[in-house]
């Protein structure tokens, strides 16, 4: 794990902002692309499957694992049937709504709209509308308190439909933003150094999905950690890794996957997961 620190890569890529989010014409490019078969992109969850024999997969991967809904498939699945399970369940969703204007691009203009966030997107230069992997630096994690009544609705600043979104949505969004294209895409996260140390509870459990286990931390890290906890003992026990983490300014990367895999007694079909 390392901090975040400003370095020459980042200046060529652009923080999202509000206006980045109107519908725009696309254009086409007349030129094709040279060499395309030959040099693909390799993402970063694709550069740690399979990793070097002297290191361990769970130096890499944090296992949370969210029971989404239960198939009909027994086991062994057939090939291939996640993605229809998926685009039968959620459509081109990769979560369950009421509303479909309230897709995974809404939710990332709530975040990067009320400045909770910035957030920084490198497409693969070959096929534009695919996005490599994602940075994010957590700005600010508005409380219930902060936003008074949950129910008003806040405007965007930019024309979009829907135009408003209340404190509910906000909460989603931090659920439904990160999740953008299972088993290629990837996320790294930090803390700003100016983020407010007091965060909601529900925050606290959008880290048990979207953080970092402090097992996963190196060596000389893991001793900084155990003092560290140790030391803060009216700290309540759920919320230390979350503040060693903004605390000391340690970065990690998040990515995500379906799978299927039982869950109920055996008599049931697989969950998708």
């Amino acid at each position: 794990m390392s901090s975040s620190k400003t370095t020459k890569k980042d200046k060529g890529k652009a923080i999202q902002k509000a206006e980045d989010y109107q519908l725009q014409v696309p254009t086409q490019n007349q030129f094709a692309p040279l060499a395309k078969t030959q040099f693909p992109p390799l993402p970063y969850k694709t550069a740690v499957k399979n990793p070097p024999s002297s290191c361990s997969t769970n130096e890499y991967i944090i296992h949370f694992t969210e029971h989404l809904l239960l198939t009909s498939c027994k086991p062994p699945p057939p090939t291939n049937i996640i993605s229809s399970i998926v685009q039968k369940s959620f459509g081109s969703h990769h979560f369950a709504t009421d509303d479909l204007r309230k897709a995974q691009k809404f939710y990332e203009l709530i975040l990067v709209d009320s400045n909770s966030v910035s957030l920084t997107h490198t497409m693969d230069k070959y096929n534009p509308q695919q996005i490599l992997y994602s940075k994010c630096i957590i700005r600010d994690v508005i409380t219930a308190q902060e936003w008074k009544n949950p129910f008003e609705e806040c405007k965007f600043s930019i024309t979009y439909n829907p135009q408003t979104y209340n404190y509910n949505d906000y909460k989603n969004a931090w659920y439904r933003t990160f999740l953008m294209q299972p088993n290629i895409h990837s996320c790294f996260f930090n803390f700003h150094e100016q983020c407010s140390n007091t965060f909601p509870v529900w925050f606290y459990h959008w880290w048990t999905m979207f953080g970092c286990l402090t097992v996963l931390l190196r060596a000389e890290a893991q001793e900084g950690w155990a003092y560290w906890a140790q030391a803060n003992t009216n700290m309540d026990l759920y919320m230390k890794d979350v503040q060693f983490f903004k605390q000391f300014n340690v970065a990690w990367i998040f990515s995500w996957e379906y799978r299927l895999q039982p869950f109920l007694p055996h008599s049931y079909p697989l969950f998708l997961v």
